[in-house]
Order: structure tokens, then C-alpha cells, then sequence
């Protein structure tokens, strides 16, 4: 059994776990390629690491721009209102919305370069004056990491390489832009943002059934390990926007009513014991009694919610107290289909926008946030030539009051 030293490269699960005013919010991140001896880790943690072997794990936790850059008095800027520069998105401009996240770029003035892509917050924006945040997202909080070591071999040479900075891997892509600004709701986008490409009834989209599956098959077992931890078995769910596959654990005896758009996918559904076709794009309230389930879960499909606001407070109220309701996305859809808003969002922002639908029903508690990222796509995959990594999976879930 090989321990971690100088002379080892591994595999490691950093969990990262924070808190910000609405909910608690994990990032799992497989650690692929580990060198021990060139890599950096956020203060404390080699050390930690060191003598570790697989199966065994640490805890660290670090304050306030410990393990990510500081704030500076600099971060906060302002310029001229008339210096933003608005870029079409999708053929209509992109304006300044407070609490949402844009490219420093698109400030304008004479401080920032176009094509400088840090993201920075919309604190306000009046006539005159746009002020923004370039902090990191997780400037304020308080991080607790773990890091969990999967596997370790010996390096048989040392041949150089990349050098990697394993905070900036996982917490420099957008962790942190999921939390409200200072607890206030985020102005996400006006009614224009759920427009589509295609506005026709999407019953005619989907009358064609597509058998298939929307996420690679480690990401599939990834997201039925998180439903796993939340469901029980004889709960009856409700699997919201249902289609070929619920995406859960196998071997989990629960009773599942699916509601889709397509008959002949949800009729080749092995979990559904039953289903009903039904379009809540046209039809936003559930066709289900109040307190009706124990569980209502959404796979893969809010970005397609024209009025998701309604859908989520529709599915609140047809949960038990105590129910779960669980969002998970990745990072595909079907582009005719898809909200202006949601491709227009940062990944982590979706998080934070999926984590406001719930915030807005004020029937939900315990919300929490997941994001699971970097494992290895498997090797048969069709996708497999485009990118190593599987699909990131994220989830927003929270309990009925």
C-alpha cells in the first residue's frame, strides 16, 4: 500500500463546504493527476496529506482569504454607467443587473481591457454610476476542505508538467457566485429571459420521442448517489419533466410518478410505476393534490421552465412536510428549447438561480447546494474525443416546512 510523499502522484476529492446567508453549499471536485511534490495546496494541507493512503482523509478549515486571494479595498469599483459596453447575447444586449456576475471586460472605461473575462458583481447601477465587486466570490467565508485520497502510485521518473494551484483548480471557476449579494435576491433577468429560440408549443418539439440519455454515465451514477442520500425506500416521488431515465439508484424500492412531455420515453422508464403527459409550459400548476409525495425530484430540466417560478411554488405545495424537492443540471440541452437566461448564466450563477426559485416559495428549509465536477468520463463514451472530464452535475435541494 503506497503513502502519499514526494514521490507519489494521486487521485483526491477535495469537498469544499461553506455557508452563506440562504443555505450550506458543497463542492466535490475529483483532484485527477495529484503530484505531490509540484503541486500547491491551500496552508496546512500537504502536510496533513503526508503518509496518507487510500481510504484515508483530512479536514482543514480556513478563515477568510486563507485559501482563496483576500479582499482588497481595490475590489470594489466604479466607473460611468455610459461606459458599459453592451454586447448582444443571442441577437439582444446584455445590461447590468444588481447581483448578477458579468466579464470585468464589459465595465468599459479606461481601467479594463475587453477582453478581460474575471468576473466581477453588479453592486448597483444607476444613470450615471455602475459600481462592482471584483473580489473573489468566496472572499468572505469561512472554508472547511477535505481532502479525501482516492488513489496513489509511485512516479517512476520525474518528467516535468503542468504545476497545478489546487485551490484556483476548484474554487477559481465560479464557487461562490451561487450566494445572494448581502442576502438581498439577485435581479436574474426580466419576463425577455425566458424567451427561446423556438416559442412554438413544445408539445410539437417533443412529439418525437429522443431515447436518449442527457448526461455521461459516470455523471448519471454521480447524481443517483445524491438522490440516494435523500430518498427512502416506499416514498412515492414525483419525477418532474420526466423522460427515458429518473437517474436513480437501481436498487432503491420507491414509488414514482413521472411528468413529461413525450409518452413513449417515460413508457420506457424502468423506475416509473406510473406517468402522465403534461406540459408545464403551457400548464404550470401540478395535476396533483396538495401534500401529495415525499419527495419531488427534477432532473436535467429546469432550464427549459418559461415560467419556473410558478412550477417550483406548484411544487412545493404538493410535498408533505418534511418532503424533498431536488434540481439537478448539468451542462446540455437541447439549444431550441433552452432559456435566453440560462445560457446567458455562469454555471455556479444557474446554481444560484435555481437556489432563488426555491428561496421565492417560502415553504422551503435546509437549502443546500452541490457541485460535482472533474470526475473521468468513461472511456466508451461518444464524447470521449471532445473532453476527458464527465458532465459536471449540480443540485439544489431543500425540505418542506
Amino acid at each position: 500500500m503506497h503513502r502519499l510523499d514526494n514521490d507519489c502522484l494521486a487521485s483526491i476529492v477535495f469537498d469544499v463546504s461553506w455557508r452563506s446567508n440562504e443555505a450550506v453549499h458543497l463542492e466535490s471536485f475529483m483532484a485527477q493527476k495529484v503530484n505531490f511534490w509540484r503541486d500547491i495546496f491551500p496552508p496546512g494541507m500537504k502536510e496533513e496529506l503526508t503518509g496518507l493512503s487510500s481510504g484515508e482523509k483530512t479536514t482543514l478549515t480556513y478563515g477568510p482569504g486563507q485559501a482563496v486571494p483576500s479582499r482588497k479595498n481595490k475590489d470594489i469599483i466604479r466607473t460611468g454607467t455610459s461606459d458599459f459596453i453592451h454586447r448582444k447575447f443571442l441577437g439582444k444586449p446584455v445590461y447590468p443587473r444588481k447581483g448578477r456576475f458579468l466579464p470585468r471586460g464589459l465595465l468599459g472605461g479606461r481601467n479594463f481591457f475587453p477582453q478581460d473575462m474575471r468576473p466581477c458583481r453588479i453592486l448597483s447601477a444607476d444613470n450615471e454610476t455602475l459600481k462592482a465587486d471584483c473580489a473573489h466570490p468566496l472572499a468572505d467565508h469561512e472554508l472547511q476542505v477535505t481532502a479525501r485520497v482516492e488513489d496513489v502510485a509511485r512516479k517512476d521518473c520525474e518528467v516535468g508538467g503542468r504545476m497545478n494551484h489546487w485551490m484556483e483548480e476548484i474554487l477559481g471557476t465560479g464557487p461562490g457566485m451561487q450566494a445572494r449579494m448581502a442576502a438581498k435576491p439577485t435581479d436574474f433577468a426580466d419576463d425577455k429571459g425566458f424567451e427561446r429560440t423556438d416559442q412554438e408549443d413544445d408539445s410539437k418539439f417533443y412529439e418525437q420521442p429522443r431515447f436518449v440519455e442527457h448526461i455521461d454515465s459516470q455523471a448519471g451514477k454521480l447524481l443517483a448517489e445524491e438522490y440516494s442520500l435523500e430518498l427512502k425506500p416506499g416514498m412515492h416521488v414525483l419525477d418532474l419533466m420526466s423522460s427515458v431515465s429518473s437517474h436513480l439508484p437501481g436498487e432503491l424500492k420507491v414509488k414514482v410518478t413521472g411528468l413529461g412531455l413525450n409518452d413513449q420515453e417515460m413508457e420506457a422508464n424502468p423506475d416509473l410505476d406510473s406517468h402522465l403527459v403534461h406540459d408545464l409550459n403551457r400548464y404550470p400548476e401540478l395535476p396533483f393534490p396538495d401534500e401529495s409525495f415525499e419527495a419531488v425530484i427534477c432532473s436535467l430540466s429546469v432550464e427549459y421552465l418559461t415560467r419556473p417560478y410558478h412550477v417550483i411554488q406548484e411544487s412545493a405545495r404538493v410535498l408533505k412536510p418534511g418532503g424533498i424537492l431536488m434540481i439537478s443540471f448539468s451542462n446540455r440541452w437541447f439549444p431550441p428549447k433552452v432559456t435566453r437566461l440560462w445560457q446567458e448564466l455562469h454555471e455556479f450563477e444557474r446554481m444560484g438561480f435555481v437556489l432563488d426559485l426555491l428561496l421565492h416559495t417560502e415553504k422551503l428549509k435546509g437549502l443546500k447546494t452541490t457541485s460535482i465536477r472533474n470526475w473521468q468520463r468513461p472511456a466508451d463514451d461518444p464524447h470521449i474525443d471532445q473532453t476527458w472530464t464527465s458532465d459536471p452535475i449540480y443540485v439544489v435541494r431543500g425540505y418542506k416546512i
